[in-house]
């Protein structure tokens, strides 16, 4: 049996890592959802005072925190895209492994019909 790669090419190949693209992305997500949490806490608290001042600073933290929800669906929508990206991936190297398989497999019938 003949060796497409050497162990040490398969290992220097360099493929996308999906899983970390994924995890950095969720930690994105989640610390926007916590600057969210965080703006309308002190919106509501602001929103209390009678100064103009204090109201004018909670329709700024209440548009602060419409700005990270809107931020954190975007980090969610490219999450969803790194991972169709790495599956649409692995099926190109599957389809791609199959048929070098079934090219190897018709080297060897050859070569054992031509025995």
């Amino acid at each position: 049996m003949k060796h497409l790669y050497l162990f040490e090419e398969f290992i220097a190949e360099k493929k996308p890592n999906v899983k970390k693209n994924v995890k950095k992305i969720a930690k994105k997500i989640n610390t926007q959802l916590t600057k969210s949490q965080k703006e309308a806490g002190n919106a509501k608290e602001l929103s209390d005072s009678p100064e103009v001042k204090d109201k004018m600073k909670a329709t700024l933290s209440k548009m602060k925190s419409t700005l990270a929800n809107i931020e954190a669906e975007k980090q969610k929508v490219k999450m969803q895209i790194e991972i169709k990206k790495g599956q649409i991936r692995t099926a190109k190297s599957k389809d791609a492994a199959s048929d070098d398989l079934e090219k190897k497999a018709k080297e060897t019938k050859k070569e054992e019909a031509d025995k």
